[in-house]
């Protein structure tokens, strides 16, 4: 079969039913809110319990990342039109990765098919693509450095959503960069600010979903394949994600129209953000109902490595509910994230930015009493040194005396 190059986008539409229907519980056919999924299903390796998981959820709107086509390690198989035909869903494809094969992959990363991000719904879609400004890592040059040769590059799938009740939604599905660093996947971030900026007079209904990959922080911190640039040292103390509602989520347009938060002058001109990420790093209106910190989406070697890796935003959208499937990591190395959603004035705006400032004060309030309570434990084993000390030189002291 053809396989698409990199940054066109494929679609399957799977559905019997084309008609605009309102979204309903399976059971009953009781009227329910949006339900909208966040999901990097790991290229897929286990598929059926993948589907299996989607078809129980019933979702209305699907951002998958790594979805694979025609790739060895994964049987060659089409994952984009199998989830499809299975859910008798409409879907688009975005083609990030050329995934070559090669002597330098191993069995199960082997190549010889296409890669990307994909969006499914059960209604009409109209899509685009957003191409990153800001490639971190060059993967035709140095992909093979990581025995992982492919063409291509990281861009963000967006489909205008023509939902049954109220205007449309406008959905991204976007897989940042892993093999950077914090300042790598800050400019990848403000590309989809920027995009999600300049839609939302004609969208201002959003969801922002993806794998952000925000895991720059724990024993990753010192591994400069996964976290490279000064900021992994600059941010000890606390995680990526909440250096990212500190510094970029919290920063509002009436907070200006530059990111002073991003303002680093102890550092060298070269290792600064550029003006140009100064002026997109402003929180277009996003806000995310998971904890930064509690839940987390991801957990390698052996829970050393834990992260909320995954992003659910959403943009003047009322989330009424949300959790998450497949915590035990069984059917992929991500959690899925689960919301149910509805239209909201655009009063909620308001609402989402004073939580998220909230959020931010509470972040560095606990950074500020985790940092004492180091200091404390420093201090008190200290002390405890210096105590021991003159207890073994009095004891000494006293023998000597004693002979």
């Amino acid at each position: 079969m053809d396989l698409g190059l990199p940054g066109e986008i494929i679609k399957y539409d799977c559905r019997r039913d084309t008609s605009c229907t309102e979204p309903t519980t399976a059971a009953a056919g009781i009227p329910r809110p949006l339900r909208v999924v966040q999901w990097n299903i790991e290229r897929g390796y286990k598929l059926d319990a993948v589907i299996s998981t989607l078809k129980h959820l019933d979702a209305d709107i699907l951002c998958l990342q790594e979805i694979d086509i025609c790739n060895q390690r994964s049987s060659n198989s089409n994952h984009a039109l199998i989830i499809a035909e299975q859910l008798q869903i409409n879907c688009g494809v975005l083609v990030e990765f050329h995934e070559l094969a090669s002597p330098l992959r191993t069995p199960d990363q082997q190549g010889g098919g296409i890669h990307g991000n994909a969006i499914f719904s059960k209604h009409d879609m109209r899509f685009r693509t957003v191409q990153h400004i800001h490639q971190p890592y060059n993967w035709p040059r140095d992909g093979s450095l990581l025995g992982e040769p492919r063409l291509g590059q990281r861009c963000t799938l967006v489909a205008e959503v023509i939902v049954p009740k109220g205007p449309p939604v406008l959905a991204y599905s976007a897989h940042f960069e892993c093999f950077t660093g914090i300042e790598g996947r800050v400019g990848q971030l403000c590309d989809l600010m920027q995009d999600s900026r300049q839609s939302a007079e004609a969208f201002p209904h959003q969801l922002v979903f993806g794998d952000f990959n925000t895991f720059a922080h724990s024993l990753a911190r010192f591994s400069p394949k996964y976290a490279n640039g000064w900021y992994r040292f600059r941010t000890v103390g606390m995680t990526e994600p909440e250096w990212w509602i500190k510094n970029i989520l919290s920063w509002y347009p009436d907070d200006g129209i530059v990111n002073r938060r991003l303002e680093d002058e102890d550092l060298p001109p070269k290792q600064r953000f550029s003006s140009d990420i100064l002026r997109k790093a402003v929180n277009p209106g996003w806000w995310d109902p998971f904890d930064p910190v509690k839940d987390i989406t991801i957990s390698n070697h052996a829970g050393w490595m834990t992260a909320k890796a995954d992003w659910a935003f959403v943009r003047q959208l009322k989330v009424l509910r949300h959790w998450m499937e497949n915590r035990d990591f069984a059917e992929s190395d991500h959690r899925c994230l689960v919301l149910e959603i509805e239209h909201a004035h655009k009063d909620i705006l308001d609402e989402h930015k004073k939580l998220t400032k909230r959020l931010a004060r509470e972040l560095e309030l606990r950074r500020k009493s985790k940092f004492w309570t180091w200091c404390s434990l420093v201090a008190a084993a200290s002390l405890s040194l210096v105590a021991f000390k003159l207890a073994r030189s009095s004891m000494v002291s006293g023998f000597s005396r004693s002979i």
